[in-house]
């Protein structure tokens, strides 16, 4: 029986982390090991671990010092040792099939990963994603399209052949780590399925790394994930280079939003996105942009007003909701 290697980081997730163990522990397919990386969370996560791990011997935990998301989900990875892989955040939990539905479909059409769709859960009130059970299958070459194009992207929502995870590793430091990724675990297989069945119910945290909308640190890492994913097109003479342009640009214009948003102490990241724009912006920079993003891309050294108050509008309806 194959063994699935459940990679757990948990930081900071007192009020959560019990109901994420659970949910794992519960699983219809019991052939398990969980793996808990405490990421130096400063509330009693690290012990709620540790107790769970005191009765059950699926449950290893890793304790270090706070490194994050990404740092923790590799430290899992080198020690796993199944011949799959998932991924699970600790404020979020999954429904009691999901491993054993997908090691199914993973069987039955010779897949190295699958994806699977996922309800909402606001408050405690569920909101349901595409569920209608379509599956999709997808060659090397149409899933990599796909997958330079912001599909496949989120980590916990697949579960992978250890052979697509490979040997790479989240990029340490850096938020919307699966950005980076994604598309390098898609080059490492040879078929690719998604299923609409919502599998993992995703908590809404206003708190969250994904909420931070005009945080231009955060933004800047999304602009690094980018610019990797166009050299990646370029090294390898993919077809869809030019979108690949375009959607950093969309990357670096998002960056100048959260800067203009909030200047302060952030000029750092518009000296980058300046120089950005300066080594990539073309004719083919627009192609993938929408009507707003191409006016703004053009007005970048012309007429910069025009963004900047775009980008205080933008954060003024954000705090008035």
């Amino acid at each position: 029986m194959e063994l699935i290697s459940v990679i757990v980081p948990v930081y900071n997730v007192e009020p959560y982390i019990a109901e994420c163990i659970e949910s794992i522990q519960n699983q219809s397919y019991q052939h398990l090991e969980i793996i808990l990386v405490n990421d130096g969370s400063t509330d009693d996560s690290g012990d709620i671990c540790d107790q769970y791990a005191a009765y059950d011997n699926r449950i290893k935990v890793i304790h270090q010092e706070n490194a994050g998301l990404s740092a923790a989900r590799n430290a899992g990875i080198e020690v796993s040792t199944g011949d799959y892989i998932a991924f699970v955040d600790s404020d979020d939990y999954i429904g009691i099939t999901v491993y054993e539905d997908m090691l199914k479909l993973m069987k039955d059409h010779n897949l190295d990963i699958i994806e699977f769709t996922a309800f909402r859960d606001k408050g405690g009130t569920i909101i349901e994603g595409c569920n209608d059970g379509q599956l999709e299958i997808f060659d090397k070459d149409d899933a990599l399209q796909l997958a330079m194009h912001d599909c496949f992207v989120a980590a916990w929502s697949k579960l992978y052949k250890r052979s697509a995870i490979g040997d790479v590793r989240f990029p340490i430091g850096r938020k919307f780590e699966d950005t980076a990724t994604s598309y390098l675990y898609v080059a490492n297989s040879n078929r690719v399925g998604h299923i609409n069945r919502c599998y993992y119910y995703y908590r809404l945290n206003p708190n969250s790394i994904t909420q931070t909308s005009f945080d231009a640190k955060s933004r800047w890492d999304f602009v690094l994930g980018y610019e990797e994913r166009l050299q990646y097109a370029i090294d390898h003479q993919l077809p869809y280079v030019d979108d690949c342009n375009s959607l950093l640009m969309k990357a670096v214009l998002s960056c100048l939003t959260a800067y203009y948003a909030k200047p302060a102490g952030n000029q750092v990241y518009y000296d980058n996105c300046k120089k950005m724009i300066g080594t990539y912006r073309n004719d083919a920079s627009y192609k993938q942009l929408n009507s707003k993003y191409k006016l703004f891309l053009w007005s970048f050294g012309r007429a910069d007003f025009i963004h900047k108050i775009g980008a205080r509008l933008s954060y003024f309806a954000k705090q008035v909701r």
